[in-house]
């Protein structure tokens, strides 16, 4: 009896310390303590902590750390806590719950990298930023042990994942598509040829699934990119190049495979970023391998929302989804902490604007915007006029409905709306103290907006986007 009582109050006390502990140390905790039975708890108690971390806090620890060691030692705790989730996996102890409660510990611990990274480089602390992850000797690449030597732009491998995210309202919205929120929109698996040339095979809203040198990827000047590397090589080479070999095959003679706009993996005729990862690692693995490992729930919230994007499945592979694979292990991962600021705001405006919908029915109407009527009524039909469909092509598939083009409009046009009001507000607080509006900070200025138009005679953001 007195022994059970003993180790009652030694957990206790332990709990109690973990709790208090601070920052840095309490995630060294999650990822050292976190078992099968304690994930969810433990990761629910992490968030409710990381949710809540104050701007004066940051700078403090800014400032008696070191914003460049503060980041390097989140890096350092993201690859102790993928380490650990990878050894649960090894242990058969990995559940779906486990794994979708660490979604957002991983989100959490990235923007305080963000901010971090940010705020050496607004205060000119040593580090010149580069505007992409594939630049030699980049050293804002974060890289994990046994890659400390990697250069992206000539070390990849055939069967490696490029985790990224765009600068596009769209890119915000795929980001936090699914039932958590992430920092990332697209996935492109590379491929090396038998001469040593890179490529990218990857699927985009706007012409579908293509194969292009690797070159022509960095020239989307993506905010973010996240290298993966699949558990077995070998089989992750041949998906690469089944992949290769049928998008290029196709694009050559019947045209690119078409943009799968309801993210459907249950058919593979049309194929959307993530899905050109699964389809090719299950049929080079006769339906061995199903990656993601565990799928997003799309439709847990904003199902109205997603609906109108003519989405209707109850499951999907969110790009992101690959963080809390354990299969894949993360070897390098940058961020333009010149430009990452504004992939923030477009952030806060699209995880607003879910909320609106979930919270009060919210909805956008279509045709709303100048924007949509343009895409609506006259890019999409300029994309059926033989004589100027050139130059529409590249901006809309055939595949895309009028319905959801005018959509798209809406969206755009609601996300500017917004943008434009916040980045005032945003740079206001990064003037008076060094650090930007945090998201719940950015969600109730965005709400203060909503509510404001609300009591206007004429209502700007209500004309296109309400309940």
């Amino acid at each position: 009896m007195k022994r059970l009582i003993f180790i009652q109050l030694f957990v206790f006390y332990a709990h109690l310390s973990w709790a208090k502990a601070p920052l840095l140390h309490q995630l060294s905790l999650h990822a050292e303590n976190l078992t099968s039975e304690n994930c969810e708890s433990l990761s629910l108690e992490l968030n409710e902590k990381l949710t809540h971390v104050k701007a004066l806090d940051l700078k403090e620890i800014f400032n008696s750390l070191g914003s460049r060691e503060f980041s390097q030692k989140l890096w350092d705790s993201k690859q102790a806590l993928h380490q650990r989730i990878q050894q649960l996996h090894q242990e058969m102890n990995y559940s779906a719950d486990c794994a979708r409660s660490l979604r957002p510990i991983f989100r959490h611990i990235r923007l305080l990298e963000d901010l971090s990274e940010e705020y050496q480089a607004r205060n000119n602390l040593g580090l010149a930023v580069s505007s992409s992850a594939f630049s030699m000797k980049n050293p804002q690449v974060h890289k994990a042990p046994g890659f400390e030597t990697i250069e992206l732009s000539q070390d990849l491998e055939s069967g490696d994942l490029l985790l990224t995210r765009g600068n596009a309202f769209t890119s915000a919205a795929i980001a936090s598509l699914g039932e958590e929120d992430t920092q990332f929109s697209h996935l492109s698996l590379v491929y090396k040829d038998e001469k040593n040339k890179f490529w990218t095979i990857e699927a985009h809203i706007e012409v579908g699934s293509i194969v292009r040198p690797l070159e022509a990827h960095i020239k989307d000047s993506n905010f973010r990119t996240m290298v993966l590397r699949f558990e077995d090589q070998k089989l992750a080479a041949r998906a690469a190049k089944f992949a290769f070999e049928t998008v290029k095959k196709a694009s050559e003679t019947t045209g690119n495979i078409n943009y799968d706009f309801g993210f459907d993996m249950d058919e593979d005729q049309n194929l959307f970023c993530s899905e050109i990862v699964s389809w090719s690692f299950s049929k080079v693995s006769d339906n061995q391998i199903q990656v993601p490992l565990i799928k997003n729930r799309v439709l847990m919230r904003k199902s109205s929302f997603v609906n109108d994007l003519e989405i209707n499945i109850q499951e999907s592979f969110i790009p992101a989804d690959l963080e809390i694979d354990p299969r894949f292990k993360i070897i390098a991962e940058w961020r333009d902490a010149n430009r990452v600021n504004d992939s923030h705001e477009k952030d806060a405006i699209l995880q607003a604007m879910y909320r609106w919908v979930d919270d009060f029915g919210y909805r956008m109407i279509n045709g709303s915007s100048r924007k949509s009527k343009f895409y609506k009524h006259i890019v999409w039909y300029m994309r059926r006029i033989p004589l100027l469909k050139n130059y529409v092509k590249e901006k809309l598939p055939l595949n895309m409905s009028r319905k959801l083009i005018g959509f798209f409009g809406v969206l755009d046009s609601v996300g500017e709306w917004l943008q434009i009001r916040l980045q005032p507000a945003n740079k206001q607080t990064i003037e008076a103290r060094g650090i930007p509006l945090l998201p719940e900070e950015k969600y109730q200025f965005l709400n203060d907006l909503r509510l404001a138009d609300l009591k206007l005679k004429k209502q700007r953001l209500h004309k296109m986007f309400r309940p």
